[in-house]
């Protein structure tokens, strides 16, 4: 049997060819597990009018979060509600408060100015994006002798002050229903870069974060990880 022995120079000759070859490469991110239905929902979300007490207020631009016709940026007392619907029933009245993650109806608002001109009255209306998204988790589940499928994670269009993780703008902030508390130092955030591939299956880049520790930083935001993440669900 031959044996050839190789020098220690053409050993570490060898390894930096590698290297420089595997640095030039780029590694796919990860992506999830697409939907057990094989494809991503897409809908224009429709309010129903909803069985509640009337308010009254006005809608005085378009919604920041739905970028669509008939969706709208209103003041009801102090508070501003982003997005508001028009709907079929009444041309003097909104729908705001309407949320289709947890089947949450609204409330009615009567107009006590007329709703302003859209921004497609002088241009093409804008094309129709996300305004709400539940990721895909595919078909897994959480491992025990009562398994259960993990709980849905929401994501939603900021009307604010976008956080902005590593450089990047993050507009889309995530959830799950009945959770609702104010992150505490320490706790991990989820969010999307807004960065929608379309298609059968859509795909958008996810980032987890949490709140920078590091005295005197000027980034209040420290990004733990990134991956492209397939789409469940959308509503525009």
């Amino acid at each position: 049997m031959l044996i050839r022995i190789f020098s220690l120079a053409f050993v570490l000759a060898m390894l930096a060819i590698i290297a420089a070859s595997s640095s030039s490469f780029a590694w796919p991110s990860e992506v999830v597990s697409p939907p057990e239905s094989g494809r991503t929902e897409v809908s224009i979300f429709v309010p129903t009018v909803p069985n509640a007490p009337q308010r009254e207020g006005y809608c005085w631009t378009d919604s920041i979060a739905v970028t669509r016709a008939g969706a709208w940026r209103c003041m009801i007392g102090n508070s501003i509600a982003d997005p508001c619907f028009s709907i079929a029933e009444f041309s003097d009245a909104v729908v705001c408060g309407a949320n289709p993650a947890n089947s949450t109806e609204g409330f009615l608002v009567r107009l006590t100015r007329p709703l302003p001109p859209t921004s497609g009255v002088t241009s093409p209306p804008p094309a129709p994006s996300p305004w709400m998204v539940v990721l895909a988790i595919g078909g897994g589940q959480v491992p025990g002798p009562y398994a259960m499928p993990p709980p849905k994670t929401f994501c939603s269009a900021l009307t604010g002050t976008s956080p902005v993780v590593d450089g990047l703008a993050v507009p889309f902030l995530c959830w799950e229903v009945n959770v609702q508390s104010k992150p505490k130092l320490g706790d991990t955030q989820i969010g999307l870069l807004g960065d929608f591939s379309r298609g059968k299956i859509w795909t958008v880049t996810e980032v987890y974060f949490v709140k920078n520790t590091i005295i005197g930083s000027n980034q209040p935001f420290k990004l733990t990880q990134k991956k492209t993440i397939a789409l469940e669900r959308v509503w525009e």
